[in-house]
């Protein structure tokens, strides 16, 4: 992800914001604010958000919410999604490469009474990385930018209840701190300077966390904004 939300980073300065490379956007460069859908699926669950971006100069940060649908052999039930991502861009207005350290927060409420127990999932996380994309490709209708993310997250995932009852069924869920580590690669399809198209897949480097496919849409909301 990955229904609706608004963002935003209000920075000052006048400098137009440039490409933003590293998310696979090279259409940055004509609006400070992107809107985006994003759809994360795993074997546990699909993620679906909205996104809206602000960039300004070398900043960006981003608000997004929407629901993560767990499928019935996992938690079998909804949640609400909620993430915030700030983050740096190193990228100038003719550069093609695009280096982006970057720091986030998500959160997962619900589901609750999971399978009619008692039980609801609570989640939060926090991660740190760095982003990279390269324009590869540009033509006056369309461009094609790899990315790579290298994510590195800590969570507390919890189960809570306040009838008391059995954990071992949710036991691949729950409970305490986790760390963990993700790779994550991509390739923006840009077209008409109004659309990019962000297939990925994200792997864990470790036991924890899941092969997550995703795909993103992002959108310009109208130039010079």
């Amino acid at each position: 992800m990955r229904v609706v939300v608004s963002a935003l980073l209000l920075l000052v300065g006048a400098e137009r914001a440039a490409a933003q490379l590293c998310a696979g956007n090279s259409n940055f460069s004509l609006s400070h604010f992107h809107s985006a859908v994003d759809v994360d699926i795993d074997k546990l669950a699909h993620r679906y958000t909205a996104e809206f971006r602000y960039r300004y100069r070398h900043f960006f940060g981003g608000l997004e919410y929407g629901l993560k649908s767990w499928e019935i052999t996992s938690l079998n039930g909804t949640s609400r999604a909620f993430g915030v991502t700030v983050g740096l861009t190193a990228q100038h207005a003719k550069s093609k490469l695009d280096l982006c350290p970057f720091l986030s927060y998500r959160s997962v409420a619900g589901p609750e009474e999971i399978n009619g127990s008692p039980w609801r999932f609570d989640e939060k996380s926090y991660s740190a990385g760095l982003s990279m994309g390269y324009l590869a490709v540009r033509t006056k209708l369309w461009d094609l930018t790899p990315t790579a993310t290298l994510a590195f997250a800590t969570g507390n995932p919890k189960l809570t209840t306040a009838t008391g009852g059995s954990l071992a069924t949710y036991q691949d869920f729950c409970c305490g701190s986790q760390s963990f580590s993700s790779l994550r690669l991509g390739v923006g399809l840009g077209f008409s300077d109004d659309i990019t198209l962000i297939p990925a897949v994200s792997w864990p480097l470790g036991d924890m966390g899941q092969t997550t496919y995703a795909v993103v849409v992002a959108f310009r909301l109208g130039k010079g904004i």
